[in-house]
């Protein structure tokens, strides 16, 4: 008798994935509790926010900082932005961009270093999560301060730096002039794409 759809599915997947995904199953009794009102009412409010602005060909960008960076993501591909919470490492997985996994939001979310990952230098310790992926492959990574959501038209955007010098430029779909967080002028931010990003977080798990 052939082997299933199913079994064959099963075998092809690598067995470092199939082990992770136990250690996760046999974490989530101990991690798997209902957040504070406090992390409730922090859950997304950076994120949700623009719903009921967009319009006039405009999107919203949720911008942060990572080191020296100053990076941005589509509004529409952040799930949600929350305070740090505790991470639990992941025996014999965690490494220096897997730092382990973080209940967020009642979810057992894999967390990213995302400085590591990036090839950015960070001194601090971050003091946002940014949540971003489907719900079958969410990611969470920490960033040292989440500015919020700014408004940017698609037509005045920039293409990606022509060479890399880290990882981030890999990972940039686009450049945007974005105004200060002071309102003292501006700079560019690199308007990171969601898909590679979380490709990039995957790949630290292979």
């Amino acid at each position: 008798m052939p082997p299933s759809d199913e079994t064959t599915s099963a075998r092809a997947e690598p067995s470092s994935l199939r082990q992770t995904r136990d250690d996760l199953d046999r974490m989530r009794a101990l991690l798997d509790r209902p957040l504070t009102p406090e992390e409730l009412a922090a859950n997304t409010a950076l994120v949700s926010a623009p719903a009921a602005e967009r319009g006039g060909g405009t999107r919203g960008l949720l911008v942060f900082s990572l080191g020296s960076e100053r990076l941005g993501l589509d509004a529409a591909h952040a799930h949600r932005v929350v305070p740090v919470s505790s991470i639990r490492r992941v025996p014999h997985r965690t490494n220096a961009v897997f730092a382990g996994i973080a209940n967020i939001g009642g979810e057992l979310t894999p967390v990213a270093r995302a400085g590591a990952a990036l090839g950015v230098p960070v001194s601090v310790e971050p003091s946002r999560f940014i949540v971003i992926g489907p719900p079958h492959a969410r990611w969470a990574f920490g960033v040292d301060a989440v500015e919020g959501l700014r408004r940017f038209d698609p037509s005045r955007t920039l293409p990606p730096p022509a060479t890399v010098r880290h990882a981030a430029d890999g990972c940039t779909e686009a450049l945007v002039e974005i105004a200060s967080r002071d309102g003292n002028g501006s700079s560019l931010v690199s308007i990171l794409d969601a898909a590679r990003l979380s490709a990039l977080f995957a790949r630290s798990l292979a």
